[in-house]
């Protein structure tokens, strides 16, 4: 299926890029989630009208992550658990727990934006964990896991 980007997906391509996708990726994810439309010829025409309102709209949601990135970029959080005498926790710190402590330090962030490659923090100590803002804007925290007194 041939659609235009409405905004940069990656992997992908950039906003008002064309592109051939498999129909389920499209009808699933691109389109609900106002990331595409069809490309048509009466969807290319309003695409064209419309540009430059999408454009500040990126340039926006950008400039918004920008300014969150610069907020926690290099922060340390602090996270208390159970743990054992081993160092090991009772339990694990998930991605639950991490937007958690740095939404209390007053920057709102959403649990999908936290990267956890290695899976959850089952021990205790000072990990550096990506916070992916945008696709182009990244944050490092250190999370830093204390046993629960």
């Amino acid at each position: 299926m041939k659609i235009i980007l409405l905004e940069k997906v990656a992997n992908l391509g950039n906003l008002g890029d064309i592109a051939e996708v498999k129909n389920g990726f499209a009808r699933n994810f691109l389109i609900p989630f106002n990331k595409a439309k069809r490309a048509t010829d009466a969807n290319l025409k309003e695409f064209e009208a419309r540009r430059a309102e999408y454009e500040k709209n990126q340039s926006d949601i950008f400039a918004h992550a920008q300014a969150r990135q610069s907020k926690i970029d290099g922060q340390v959080f602090a996270i208390a658990a159970k743990a054992g005498v081993d160092g090991k926790l009772f339990g694990s710190v998930t991605s639950f727990d991490i937007v958690d402590a740095i939404n209390t330090s007053g920057v709102e962030i959403k649990r999908s934006e936290v990267s956890l490659p290695n899976g959850p923090l089952k021990t205790i100590g000072e990990f550096d964990i990506t916070i992916l803002l945008h696709h182009d804007v990244h944050a490092v925290v250190k999370i830093n896991v204390t046993p629960d007194a």
